[in-house]
């Protein structure tokens, strides 16, 4: 028994499902009707398990790294297609990392960054990069991933991707409610019989 291998993929499998629950919370987090109170602990539950989420990030590359049946060395961590094992597929996976970790260093700064409202504007485009990380993860664990083909884990992967599919489709219905009603015209005038 491989201990490590075990760790590797116990660890990215539980990255998933964080990193799910961080991206959908994020989408729900931005939603301006919900009360004040409901959206603070949103916000920290999603800060929350995307701290957990990196944390796993980092137990599953370094317990890859150290198994030396994985085929995947240190390179292949910072070196998108540098990997022995599935060059394309663990790529996928360093650049979700790498997009992963700006993210939260962006998240770190945003504070520093709500000082003009341009920097709100740019910091809430690059945080948007969070969207792609968790898709990129999501293929690189059903391309790298070696259980695949198991149903649990096929059934935790499509439920992940429901949930961020459903918190982002309510998020972006929240945005069309917020849309300003549309202007009626002015009726027309009626002229009186004078000329």
């Amino acid at each position: 028994m491989n201990t490590l291998w075990f760790t590797a993929r116990g660890a990215g499998l539980s990255a998933l499902l964080v990193l799910s629950v961080a991206t959908a919370l994020g989408a729900l987090a931005s939603i301006k009707s919900a009360k004040p109170s409901t959206r603070v602990i949103v916000q920290y539950v999603h800060r929350s398990a995307a701290v957990l989420g990196l944390a796993l990030i980092a137990i599953h590359v370094s317990t890859i790294v150290l198994d030396r049946k994985a085929h995947v060395g240190v390179a292949a961590v910072f070196v998108p297609f540098a990997s022995a094992y599935r060059p394309g597929s663990v790529a996928l996976g360093s650049i979700a990392a790498y997009t992963f970790a700006l993210v939260a260093a962006l998240g770190l700064a945003r504070g520093r960054m709500a000082a003009s409202h341009n920097a709100v504007i740019a910091w809430r485009a690059l945080h948007c990069l969070s969207y792609g990380a968790w898709a990129v993860a999501v293929l690189h664990g059903f391309n790298a991933g070696t259980d695949r083909s198991v149903g649990w884990v096929r059934l935790l992967t499509i439920g992940c991707v429901a949930i961020v599919i459903a918190s982002v489709a309510a998020r972006l219905m929240m945005l069309d409610d917020k849309r300003p009603p549309p202007v009626p015209s002015a009726p027309p005038r009626v002229r009186s019989g004078v000329r």
